[in-house]
């Protein structure tokens, strides 16, 4: 995401910058990130023509492809699911992250970038994340399978030009079942912690603007950013 940052302003069209190798990567809240050679780390740099309180919903998209992508190199014994809004789980454990980050090129263009980090051959170990973070994994360890990241990358970039066109022409209603149908864990109790506050309740849906709908005591609460954790 750094090097789309460097390069935005000489863009025009959606475009995809991958690294083979990632040695100064930012993670959510600007955590240091390093992917080595067999990973999977690029940025995709979109321009949406929608407001800008809309571009969020591109991490659907993006978490729909990333889902599709990988479900298409694996096997039939591998759970994937997406955990709200836009990690990625394989057999319940975290096996790739998405992040959003909006670009302010002049007055009247924003550009999107979406940065996708993938575990496809190694993982950080459980002592190098935050106490509270999932338990993170490898595509190779949890399915035996290697993947080659400019395959994955090919794959990712069809099925994302496909589910971009769809939000933008029918909106995220369409997209929203299809996300309804792999999301991790919805139902069941959960605790959301977004930037104020710890919550516990019940994960009964995700509207049509991407918010996590939580029944919490008799009233239910919409969500639109936060860390959510399973009981």
């Amino acid at each position: 995401m750094l090097e789309a940052r460097k390069r935005v302003s000489s863009l025009s069209n959606n475009s995809w910058i991958f690294a083979h190798l990632q040695t100064a990567g930012k993670g959510r809240r600007g955590r240091a990130w390093i992917d080595p050679l067999g990973n999977f780390a690029c940025t995709c740099v979109i321009f949406p023509k929608t407001s800008i309180d809309k571009f969020s919903l591109s991490s659907f998209t993006a978490a729909l492809s990333l889902y599709d992508s990988l479900e298409y190199f694996g096997n039939s014994n591998a759970d994937i699911s997406i955990k709200w809004p836009n990690d990625i789980l394989l057999n319940g454990k975290k096996v790739a992250g998405i992040l959003l980050e909006t670009i302010a090129i002049s007055k009247n263009k924003i550009a999107l970038s979406i940065g996708f980090g993938v575990n496809l051959i190694s993982h950080p170990r459980t002592s190098e994340l935050e106490e509270s973070a999932y338990s993170p994994t490898s595509v190779l360890a949890e399915t035996g399978i290697t993947v080659d990241p400019i395959e994955l990358l090919n794959k990712l970039a069809f099925n994302f030009a496909n589910y971009e066109a769809t939000l933008q022409l029918r909106g995220f209603s369409q997209l929203r079942v299809l996300l309804l149908n792999r999301i991790h864990k919805l139902g069941d109790s959960i605790v959301v912690k977004t930037a104020n506050e710890i919550i516990n309740g019940q994960f009964l849906d995700i509207n049509l603007d991407g918010h996590l709908i939580l029944k919490t005591g008799g009233a239910t609460r919409s969500i639109a950013a936060a860390d959510v954790y399973f009981e």
